[in-house]
């Protein structure tokens, strides 16, 4: 039984799995349910908000072609709204192109797996990603990130030193003024870039973006804080303070 245990209550791991494909869903949520977790099996957003209204989760395991709004969008919205911002998300696709791996992690996932996969290395990184999420939690209640602006860096809870190009320190200017809270693209170009957003291609944006999450998840495995909030702009999910 995979559980998670303390002085006080014995917690299982509460997964939602979200596929349309009924019998890979029910192999995956069975052989789940098999080793113990507490699994939730879903076939589209609709039902997953459902479901997660009624119970809350701690891992989402999502698949990018469903009807209605598909997996990329999920993991954004999730991400954007306070109560599930911190869920560990899985992300699975049958296209295993660099570009559909990057969406899939710029959209706040965790973990991006490509179909066909099993039910073993689903778990094992089900037991990863819990561990990290576990670690990101302690590390919430010791100590938030810490933002320099005037040296150029960010300073993870661990005390791992990121050190900031002129356009990242830009953006985490604005975003640490909103910890927890989507920041619009509009201002981020405007405002923190000082670029007129009806002229700024956005691409560059996303580029900053991806390059400054790939450099925390270099040197902060436990957490990342940037999260993308679909259809609006960013967030810094974490708390933290300025230097």
């Amino acid at each position: 039984m995979i559980t998670v245990t303390s002085a006080k209550t014995e917690k299982l791991i509460r997964i939602v799995l979200v596929d349309d494909d009924d019998v890979f869903r029910d192999l995956i949520g069975a052989n789940l349910t098999r080793r113990g977790y507490q699994v939730a099996s879903v076939r589209d957003g609709a039902s997953l908000y459902r479901e997660l209204i009624e119970h809350p989760a701690d891992i989402v395991v999502l698949d990018i072609d469903l009807p209605g709004d598909n997996g990329l969008l999920i993991a954004g919205q999730l991400r954007a709204m306070q109560r599930t911002r911190l869920y560990g998300i899985i992300i699975l696709t049958s296209d295993s192109n660099l570009q559909m791996r990057l969406d899939g992690l710029d959209s706040g996932a965790d973990v991006f797996l490509t179909k066909p996969t099993t039910p073993l290395e689903i778990n094992a990184h089900i037991q990863s990603l819990y561990r990290r999420l576990t670690l990101n939690l302690q590390s919430h209640d010791q100590r938030p990130w810490r933002f320099s602006r005037n040296s150029w860096k960010l300073i993870a809870p661990s005390g791992a030193e990121i050190v900031l190009t002129h356009l990242e320190t830009l953006l985490l200017d604005i975003l640490a003024d909103s910890p927890g809270r989507p920041v619009r693209r509009k201002d981020i170009i405007s405002t923190a870039l000082q670029q007129d957003p009806l002229a700024y291609d956005e691409r560059r944006l996303e580029a900053v973006v991806s390059r400054l999450r790939r450099k925390i998840a270099k040197l902060y495995a436990a957490s990342q804080p940037i999260k993308v909030a679909h259809s609006v702009g960013y967030i810094f999910a974490d708390p933290i303070e300025r230097e």
